[in-house]
């Protein structure tokens, strides 16, 4: 017989085995299940933290967009990269992450106003999207950092590229960044 059944239990619960068809209990002491619950409780308010966490992350991304806003008095406040894919990619995943840690959030925060049931349904209803939050959120960096990379490509070429375009809008780009980092 193992020393803890509570941890037994949670354990075959997460796993997804069903319930005997008996109706035998087995006797616990209730500071042996009141301390795992304190313990899982712990851990959902570590992940609730990181959760919020992440949902503020993706909100203050969402309102810095790589490349700035227009500031033409035509398109103002609109950002000055709507039309690249790359953009594109950047919102979405930025949404994802956002919403995604939102729910996880409600759902950890769920997790605290029940049972112990009720606890293990929040966790596995709240994990996977807490992964996708990670992960879109990882996905938005990259897309992040590929569109100013792709601003930056004409400061770190060592050649001078052959298409006479080219050059011009590199020569502005790199005009651009040198006022722009001038004192």
């Amino acid at each position: 017989m193992p020393d803890n059944p509570d941890l037994c239990q949670v354990a075959l619960i997460a796993i997804g085995v069903p319930r005997s068809l008996s109706l035998k209990t087995v006797d616990r002491s209730t500071s042996t299940t009141s301390f795992n619950i304190e313990n899982f409780k712990k851990s959902v308010n570590t992940l609730l933290f990181v959760s919020t966490l992440v949902a503020t992350v993706a909100f203050a991304t969402a309102f810095t967009v790589p490349g700035g806003y227009d500031s033409s008095s035509t398109h103002s406040g609109i950002a000055t990269m709507l039309r690249d894919k790359g953009f594109h990619i950047f919102v979405f995943c930025d949404s994802i992450a956002m919403y995604s840690s939102i729910i996880a959030a409600v759902a950890f925060i769920w997790a605290q106003l029940g049972d112990f049931t009720l606890l293990l349904d929040a966790l596995n209803l709240a994990l996977p999207f807490l992964g996708a939050a990670f992960f879109t959120m990882s996905m938005t960096f990259t897309a992040g950092l590929f569109l100013a990379v792709i601003i930056l490509i004409p400061l770190c070429t060592p050649i001078t590229p052959s298409n006479r375009i080219y050059r011009y809008i590199s020569y502005h780009v790199i005009h651009l960044a040198i006022l722009a980092t001038y004192n």
